[in-house]
């Protein structure tokens, strides 16, 4: 059985922008790539109307971001990311041990 693979477009831009938010391209499709929690579908009405995700998930290193994503020729763009606020990175937390069963996290 082949699994689908998922491609990332990067750009200067879209690596500069989540580099002020002290992220890099690696951890945000961890995030993408793990276990996510779909938050918010937009629809960015200056942009042809292009739909965008908000999603919440962990690194490999257990750092809970939300990861605003696009999907552009095929591939998957990170627009943003930044680190997810107490209360959000509590509820990612806890709808995780919900669905998988006990995690421990020594940072919330």
């Amino acid at each position: 059985m082949n699994t689908p693979v998922l491609l990332f477009e990067w750009d200067e831009a879209n690596r500069a922008h989540i580099a002020r938010h002290d992220v890099t391209p690696k951890e945000a499709e961890e995030v993408i790539l793990g276990r996510p929690l779909d938050v918010e579908l937009q629809t960015d009405e200056n942009d042809c109307e292009e739909e965008r995700l908000l999603q919440l998930g962990e690194t490999a290193k257990g750092r809970v971001l939300q990861v605003v994503t696009t999907w552009r020729r095929g591939r998957v763009r990170v627009v943003s990311a930044w680190d997810a606020p107490k209360q959000d990175k509590s509820y990612y937390l806890a709808e995780m041990s919900r669905r998988h069963g006990p995690i421990e996290d020594t940072e919330v």
